[in-house]
């Protein structure tokens, strides 16, 4: 990068025969910008610009300097600067930092180039410094704001891909789970009824002692196998296991439970078809209810009732006091803090019920359960300004206002520039008239004081110099005979020692003017019409 810029400054310094200090000055300036292009990218910059200033502000009006080989460095340093420093503000101080160190260089070095033309030079210089700075860095930023992007969407590429098996291996954790809960409700069931089928022969008369004790520790050892079952069964091998229960109805599982000694009871009303996922959960609710009874309200009456209501099935399983309890609170608490009805309740939660267990104050114990006919399971609704459809969102967002910025920012501050140098141009071009009359009645040999009586304020800010010759030692102004874009003439007035020395009509571009009958016509050749000189 440093050798193609200072080739191109190397050229145009030999061909323009600039001292071998410039030339080393500008390689120098160079390097230490290339070298700062990664870590103080502005400041590179700012060196580059104000070397430019600098040889901009000393070499106007004249053939020396390099203005133009240090303007691809500009532009290519200013790419980076976008591409390393997105901030604005570091920017936006360093161009108006410069653009003014121009303006008031040029007005202090050249005090002969009258104000007005050195602050029109001004404002098309900074027209073209939109293009040559301000659109590379635009650019840049805009390259920058994209690779952040990129690189924003790799991380969340990886971060979904991550997420992703974690959902799987907490899907895994989760169909263990339900596995381990279906094995708990069935098997849990069945050695309830095993222990209270015990419980029966325990108290058979017909039976001999050594049979009632043997019933008594069958008994004993179903409740100790119920109760160890849910700790045993939380961690299940990797291996499939089937989770199909049989076939068995509600009102099958009642008559089951009944033949087995509980006092209950099936109480169904209206009846409807539901879904494989429902029924089962339906199944579920009376059977681990029915286990609970049987296990902590030994001997009470249990009443199991479905209803059909609408789009929904309503279970109800309601046991009374147990019999022969002294504290049937303590027992209420056991049933309502039970693995089984904690894992019940997600059963019932994943087919979009609901489920309820409560103790009476009679001392009995309702479970309650509402679940849809159709099923399925209710999902929390999504925040509207979460996950990946804000980052989408984000992204978009971005890309277009760093789109939009690119192509508009220049575009405005252009035409802003523009309508000002137009601006000011017409107000010059209005401050600068010298009407026929007052250039008539002008004389040579006046003082400079009695001419600028009749001289409007301000002298044209775009002369004309093609063509146009005069001794090193006059001192010429030009202005218009009328307002900007109407005449293709101009008038000149040289004063040399305080007096007018010359006065003369110029033509101002290709068209032949028309002058007035009394003001004469410029000879063919395009040489000014000189009234006379002292």
């Amino acid at each position: 990068m440093w050798a193609g810029l200072s080739l191109l400054v190397l050229t145009e310094s030999g061909a323009r025969n600039d001292p071998l200090w410039m030339r080393a000055g500008c390689l120098a300036v160079l390097a230490v910008a290339v070298l700062l292009r990664r870590s103080r990218p502005v400041i590179g910059l700012s060196l580059v610009i104000a070397t430019e200033v600098v040889i901009l502000a000393g070499s106007l009006g004249t053939t020396m300097g390099v203005p133009i080989a240090l303007i691809p460095a500009i532009s290519l340093l200013s790419y980076v600067s976008g591409r390393r420093e997105t901030r604005l503000r570091p920017f936006v101080l360093m161009c108006s930092g410069e653009l003014a160190a121009l303006l008031i260089l040029s007005l202090a070095v050249h005090r002969d180039v009258p104000v007005t033309e050195a602050v029109l030079t001004w404002l098309l210089i900074l027209l073209l410094s939109l293009l040559v700075v301000v659109l590379p860095w635009l650019i840049g930023r805009y390259r920058a704001q994209q690779a952040l992007l990129a690189t924003a969407g790799w991380d969340r590429a990886e971060r979904i891909e991550r997420e992703h098996r974690m959902e799987i291996a907490q899907e895994r954790l989760r169909e263990r789970s339900r596995i381990a809960e279906d094995m708990h409700d069935s098997v849990g069931h069945e050695l309830s009824l095993i222990a209270l089928r015990a419980a029966a022969l325990e108290v058979d008369a017909e039976l001999s002692e050594r049979h009632r004790q043997a019933a008594t520790e069958l008994r004993e050892a179903a409740a100790t196998a119920t109760e160890r079952l849910g700790e045993i069964i939380g961690v299940l091998r990797d291996g499939e296991a089937s989770v199909v229960p049989a076939q068995e109805t509600v009102a099958e599982l009642v008559d089951r439970a009944a033949a087995s000694g509980l006092a209950v009871k099936l109480v169904q009303e209206g009846n409807s078809e539901l879904s494989p996922m429902v029924d089962r959960a339906v199944h579920r609710v009376v059977q681990e209810s029915l286990t609970n009874a049987s296990k902590h309200a030994p001997g009470a009456k249990v009443v199991v009732t479905v209803s059909h209501v609408d789009e929904h099935v309503a279970i109800r399983v309601l046991n009374d006091a147990p019999s022969g309890v002294a504290n049937p609170e303590a027992v209420g608490r056991g049933a309502v803090g039970g693995r089984g009805l904690a894992g019940l309740g997600e059963r019932v939660r994943l087919v979009g019920g609901t489920l309820r267990a409560e103790r009476l104050s009679t001392g009995g114990f309702e479970v309650r359960a509402r679940i849809p006919r159709a099923g399925g399971r209710v999902e929390a609704d999504r925040p509207a300004g979460s996950g990946a459809a804000d980052e989408r969102a984000t992204v978009r967002r971005n890309a277009r206002r760093g789109l939009i910025t690119a192509v508009t920012v220049p575009v405005a501050i252009g035409a802003v520039v523009g309508l000002v140098a137009f601006g000011y141009y017409m107000i010059v071009g209005y401050s600068s008239i010298l009407r026929p009359a007052d250039y008539d009645a002008l004389r040579l040999g006046q003082p400079v004081d009695q001419v600028e009586a009749r001289l409007p304020a301000m002298q044209m800010v775009d002369p004309p110099s093609d063509g146009v010759e005069q001794p090193k030692e006059w001192s010429c102004r030009f202005y218009r005979p009328d307002a900007p874009f109407s005449t293709t003439y101009a008038y000149r007035l040289c004063f040399q020692n305080g007096v007018l020395v010359a006065k003369s009509v110029i033509q101002t571009g290709s068209v032949q003017p028309e002058l007035p009958a009394t003001e004469g016509q410029p000879t063919a050749d395009d040489e000014p019409t000189t009234e006379g000189t002292p």
